[in-house]
């Protein structure tokens, strides 16, 4: 998860991983017990697990994850270094009739940085937990960007009755940052202009005092974050593998209002189509875990390409050709996913060699990955993206028999597939809601999910906007949740995202 979370930044792959070494490192001169030191440990490769939760709000900016970056790194009270840091970084992105529109973001930026911040705490901590962290860590995840002056987010808990580990981390990872553009001293410099306001004071001067000591050297501290894991140690068991894979899923499918529930869908798909064509139990497993995470890739691309309406340019295509490559990078470091990791790096593969990353030959693409390329391809069309409607089941059929005929897909993995997808009854008659939903609050919800507002459902539903008001009050309290992402993710978990449903995100 921290590397794909630095894939979703746009920062050095390992930067979490430092993050977490100089957490234990102060937090080891800081007198701090074992437990502690363990739980800001997993807190700083868990501390942006949220940071898929408000794409639509970062892209009004432009590119998300260069909006990600620059938003680790920034004084949210200095408004000069704001404007320079937007100048400098996002003007480029800008045409010139796009100014009054950015200038009007600028205008309420304190407001659209709580909305993102908010979404992505929510999300961090439902995601956490279902990971295998600790309750401090998850707790402390849902007031990670507060600042020890209270500015900006007077809501959060500021100075000591924020968490101990979330100002630590917080420390480290502004410290960290600029330590990694601009050496010792500029961190130095930074930590030393933010204490008292931004930054813990006492821990501040534990960093300054110290700062020789906090600094890495060389490219990668894989290794030595490994080693250094402290005790109590949190381990995943393996009968949770699978869980671990969905909430990677569900991280990825955040990103998009069209992908929302995709690789849950997917991975229920490829199982069947597996047990339809005589795979053996372990094997379908596999399948099942490379579809979960075979577009845990897709954070490195900007959201304004998945929702871009027009062709890709070049450098647009570029970056989408990447994702599988980065889905099996990220989850082939650890041998218990490292079979997922191979065939999900092959899900846009195809047997004519003209698929991407690799384009690499029929005789080098197993049968497991030409059924998950099969699978992905069929449950993609029956989905709306932002260049075409949802396609219905017997047009996917036709079309994957037609890309069979041109020598792109397995005609074998393709047969199980749509034998799979036919015995899938369609319709939700008789089920009972979680959470004590009712249908119509149902409907909102995945009104909501899709990205509308309360005027646009109310047009939808044929009721007053008055009335959808009190259904989203009403669902957000009987799911526990205070935000639009958070209502997503209940949606995706819980399987309530109705494919070929006309996505319109607001904003």
């Amino acid at each position: 998860m921290s590397l794909a979370t630095d894939l979703a930044h746009g920062v050095p792959a390992e930067s979490a991983l430092r993050d977490a070494v100089l957490a234990v490192r102060l937090g080891r001169l800081a007198g701090w017990p074992d437990d502690r030191v363990s739980d800001a440990y997993y807190l700083a490769l868990l501390y942006h697990v949220g940071c898929t939760a408000a794409v639509a709000q970062q892209s009004r900016l432009g590119d998300d994850v260069e909006v990600r970056r620059w938003l680790s790194d920034v004084d949210f009270t200095d408004k000069p270094e704001i404007m320079r840091v937007s100048v400098t970084r996002l003007a480029r992105q800008w045409g010139p009739v796009d100014w009054a529109k950015a200038t009007g973001v600028f205008v309420s930026f304190d407001q659209n940085l709580k909305d993102v911040l908010t979404n992505f705490a929510e999300v961090a901590v439902r995601l956490s937990r279902r990971l295998g962290a600790s309750e401090p860590v998850s707790a402390a995840l849902s007031h990670a960007y507060a600042r020890w002056d209270g500015k900006i987010f007077p809501d959060l808990p500021s100075a000591d009755a924020q968490s101990p580990i979330a100002r630590l981390v917080h420390l480290v990872h502004v410290a960290q940052s600029y330590q990694q553009l601009g050496g010792g001293r500029m961190a130095d410099d930074v930590v030393r202009s933010r204490r008292g306001g931004e930054l813990d004071p006492s821990l501040a001067d534990l960093w300054l005092e110290n700062s020789g000591e906090l600094r890495l050297t060389g490219d990668s501290v894989w290794d030595e974050a490994l080693a250094m894991e402290p005790e109590p140690q949190h381990l995943v068991p393996r009968g949770h593998t699978d869980g671990v894979c969905e909430a990677l899923a569900d991280f990825t499918d955040l990103k998009s209002p069209f992908t929302h529930g995709h690789s849950g869908r997917l991975a229920r798909l490829v199982e069947r189509a597996a047990g339809e064509a005589g795979l053996g139990r372990d094997d379908v497993a596999t399948l099942r875990r490379a579809a979960m995470v075979h577009d845990l890739g897709n954070v490195s691309v900007p959201g304004n390409v998945w929702l871009k309406r027009a062709a890709l340019n070049r450098a647009e295509w570029d970056r989408v050709k990447l994702h599988a490559y980065h889905s099996q990078r990220i989850m082939a470091v650890t041998p218990l996913l490292r079979g997922p990791a191979d065939i999900a790096g092959q899900h846009h593969e195809r047997v004519d060699g003209s698929g991407y990353h690799r384009g690499v030959p029929a005789a080098a693409i197993p049968f497991a990955s030409r059924l998950l390329m099969a699978a992905e391809v069929y449950q993609s069309m029956l989905e709306e993206r932002s260049f075409r409607p949802a396609m219905k089941p017997e047009d996917a059929a036709g079309e994957q028999r037609r890309v069979v005929s041109g020598g792109g897909l397995d005609r074998r993995a393709v047969d199980a597939v749509l034998a799979a997808a036919g015995a899938t009854k369609v319709g939700r008659q008789g089920r009972s809601w979680p959470a004590g939903l009712t249908d119509r609050e149902v409907d909102v919800l995945r009104h909501v999910a899709r990205g509308l507002s309360n005027k646009q459902i109310a047009k939808a539903l044929f009721v007053s906007e008055a009335t959808v008001h009190t259904h989203v009050i009403n669902v957000y309290g009987k799911i526990g949740v205070n935000t639009r992402a958070g209502a997503t993710l209940f949606a995706i978990e819980n399987d309530l995202i109705q494919i070929g449903a006309k996505n319109q995100p607001n904003g």
